[in-house]
């Protein structure tokens, strides 16, 4: 899964892809903006227990997991002039600039998406004939390097300058750009469930509840839990954040709090995946307790 270099690749409002640029590029006319001109999304860890068998050939292995992301992409920068060529060069440093990301978003450690599209076929699924995809992604380096034979000369003079750059993704996962979302105030249960992508992606979730003593009882994905809820003098938000693995509650207007004591699974299962495709079913059963306005589940899906 890589992205469409005819298609725009943006990054902290900085289009490393421009598709005005990509257009115009072979044309005559001076031109500003970036391109890209290479992408490899390849570079991914795979992270499994390996160990030497003994008196035998062969390892021992455990179980398969995948690891930090790493993303290349070269391109060009161009400037109708040498002023705008420094001007965009700058911007393009500043948006590689991993800490303004951690600035931009300390909460998610400067792991920002990196918007970008593929075409598909699949024109039943995405009318668009496009797929847009995003990475949660920090830069890690850039290399712009100016030379005097290529960006010397007159004020006035139309440029370029190639660029190459890196980052790095905690998250592998390359995910769809909106969620599939679910109102729980609408429905708790269904079978229209859909994950089209080809990878299976963790759940998240909020739901606001009353003072009331309760549990939510939740079958979804490859998990069956439930959450249960001591009575409170304050209406209470839970939050489940399926990529960290945690449960979370604020009180009225208080902070949120670990609450992972409330949570437990049953049948063996653990935090749940929501797999590839259609027509699966999930249901969140209430008792004592309803879901209050705002009450959702999401999931990005995702692609391999």
């Amino acid at each position: 899964m890589t992205l469409d270099p005819a298609r725009s690749v943006l990054y902290r409002n900085f289009y490393f892809n421009d598709p005005v640029v990509a257009a115009g590029s072979d044309s005559s006319n001076a031109i500003t903006g970036c391109q890209v001109d290479y992408a490899n999304f390849d570079d991914v860890d795979v992270v499994q227990f390996l160990e030497k068998r003994s008196l035998q050939d062969g390892m021992d292995a455990g179980d398969v997991y995948l690891g930090a992301r790493r993303l290349r992409m070269q391109g060009t920068l161009y400037g109708a002039t040498r002023a705008l060529l420094f001007d965009g060069l700058a911007d393009l440093r500043a948006a590689m600039s991993p800490t303004l990301a951690f600035r931009e978003q300390p909460a998610d450690k400067g792991y920002l998406p990196l918007y970008f599209s593929r075409p598909t076929n699949r024109i039943s699924e995405y009318a668009s004939g496009a797929i847009d995809l995003r990475v949660l992604a920090l830069p890690r380096a850039l290399q712009a390097p100016v030379q005097r034979d290529n960006q010397g000369g007159e004020d006035g003079d139309s440029l370029a300058i190639p660029w190459q750059a890196i980052f790095i993704c905690k998250d592998p996962t390359i995910q769809a750009q909106t969620p599939q979302d679910f109102d729980l105030t609408a429905a708790t249960s269904g079978s229209d469930l859909e994950n089209r992508g080809n990878y299976h992606v963790p759940l998240n979730f909020l739901i606001a509840v009353g003072t009331a003593a309760g549990s939510i009882d939740v079958a979804i994905g490859d998990s069956t839990f439930t959450i249960t809820i001591p009575a409170s003098t304050e209406t209470r938000t839970l939050r489940y954040d399926g990529a960290e693995k945690v449960l979370t509650v604020q009180e009225g207007a208080g902070q949120e709090i670990n609450r992972m004591s409330w949570l437990t699974f049953t049948n063996s299962t653990t935090h749940p995946l929501i797999l590839s495709g259609a027509g699966q079913n999930y249901a969140f059963t209430f008792t004592t307790v309803t879901p209050g306005t705002g009450s959702h589940f999401w999931f990005y899906e995702a692609y391999a």
